[in-house]
């Protein structure tokens, strides 16, 4: 089929598969129906605060159901989420505003002169969780860099805030499990994580790599395909090897690694 808007992406999965899980971290679990209708929630919240069109929408969020949320909300107001990390210091994060010059900042109780929501932030029960008007944000992210000068820049994708869900990517299957053990604020961990979704995988995510959890994972959610980097290979290759043969990971199909060169001994290992 042809792209479709962010904005209307979780519907198309609610139409075919309402009850399948879309996100899981810990013991937070949603489907996408119920992803559809708390965003809707959350973006009629948004929009009262003063979101907009191609709005920057700051996301400060420690990986978890919230933050996949609050990206959702911010472009079915047609706005662009910008993720940070939730353990900037304030200098750092107000250096980061001061660029973006966002709407909206969630995760953080207050910043100066701008508009904050914190985390577990919950929109009110009497707005609709009904669909709202399609939006599409020009950028579909504005991701963050330090750059060369130690100032903080933005990074802002000049690919609209669309997506093929029929369209083939990563190498993710449709409908399929897929595991981020990686922080969220990340771009690959962010882009592989929505690619995922938007191709109508449960997404499991962590709250911080552990190698025999990541295992566990797998096997628990027959994970198919895994976002890494070197670092969490080479720590779940030190496991010891009776604890790396304890779980069943015959469900995996894919292993992504970047943000670093792989060893080769490393590869042939696993």
């Amino acid at each position: 089929m042809a792209e479709i808007s962010t904005s209307r992406i979780l519907q198309y999965w609610v139409d075919r598969q309402p009850d399948a899980i879309a996100l899981a971290h810990d013991d937070d679990v949603m489907t996408f129906a119920e992803l559809e209708r708390h965003t809707n929630r959350l973006a009629r919240a948004y929009q009262s605060l003063g979101v907009k069109q191609d709005d920057f929408v700051t996301i400060g969020l420690p990986n978890g159901v919230e933050f996949f949320a609050a990206c959702f909300a911010a472009w079915k107001l047609g706005a662009t989420p910008q993720p940070i990390s939730a353990k900037l210091p304030d200098f750092e994060r107000n250096q980061i505003i001061e660029v973006g010059q966002p709407a909206l900042v969630v995760g953080v109780d207050e910043a100066e002169g701008v508009t904050c929501v914190p985390e577990g932030f919950d929109p009110s029960p009497d707005l609709s969780d009904a669909p709202l008007p399609e939006a599409t944000a020009t950028s579909y992210k504005a991701m963050t860099s330090g750059g060369s000068t130690g100032r903080p820049k933005l990074i802002v994708a000049k690919r609209q805030a669309v997506a093929d869900p029929d369209a083939p990517a990563l190498q993710f299957a449709q409908g399929g499990s897929v595991l981020i053990p990686g922080p969220l604020y990340h771009n690959g961990p962010f882009s592989w994580a929505m690619a995922a979704l938007f191709r109508g995988n449960q997404v499991t995510v962590t709250t911080r790599f552990d190698a025999e959890q990541t295992l566990a994972l797998i096997e628990r959610h027959s994970v198919d395909a895994v976002y890494m980097v070197p670092t969490m290979m080479q720590r779940i290759w030190n496991l010891p090897e009776e604890t790396r043969k304890a779980y069943d990971l015959s469900s995996l199909r894919v292993l992504w690694h970047l943000a670093a060169p792989c060893p080769a001994w490393l590869k042939v290992a696993f």
